[in-house]
């Protein structure tokens, strides 16, 4: 075999894979693209499979660490709009006793499993069986202000807070 040869069938075969990797990254895109949707308060994904239980039912639940400064900010920020919220936490109670800020907290570690793979704070509304229907990724206090309000007041075609799930935050 030539040089020209091989280098020819090196270069085909290339080419091939390169096509192969195209195909890949198309179809991640397009799978994608059929998870995540427009809406006019950004981008929304299908609601979350998240069920916490009957204990947190019907109410706002913000997933918190005491070593998160934008915990203990979105904690504040709950407490002084006097919503219906929980912390949840995988800390000991005693942890949260000055920080909570008048809020419930429940250190349980079967309910913070289901969202330890999310960066802390996580807010949550669920509904009347502890399943999760709204979830905000706050990277900023003043988004708890808006998230509260936009979950109290109910949705067009639906119940309140029943549209999905808000993936992260808009900038």
């Amino acid at each position: 075999m030539t040089a020209s040869t091989a280098l020819t069938i090196l270069t085909w075969a290339a080419i091939i894979l390169l096509f192969f990797g195209l195909a890949a990254v198309l179809r991640e895109v397009r799978l994608l693209r059929a998870t995540i949707t427009r809406s006019t308060d950004g981008f929304v994904a299908a609601p979350p499979d998240l069920v916490l239980g009957p204990r947190f039912a019907g109410r706002i639940v913000a997933a918190v660490d005491s070593g998160c400064p934008l915990c203990l900010a979105v904690a504040e920020r709950l407490a002084g709009l006097g919503a219906d919220a929980t912390l949840l936490t995988h800390e000991p109670r005693t942890t949260w006793a000055d920080l909570a800020r008048g809020l419930p907290v429940v250190s349980d570690a079967e309910a913070w499993r289901a969202v330890s793979h999310l960066a802390p704070p996580v807010l949550m509304l669920l509904d009347g069986t502890g399943r999760v229907r709204r979830m905000l990724l706050p990277v900023r206090a003043a988004e708890v202000d808006t998230a509260v309000a936009g979950w109290a007041a109910p949705e067009e075609g639906g119940e309140t807070g029943d549209a999905g799930a808000v993936a992260h935050s808009r900038p």
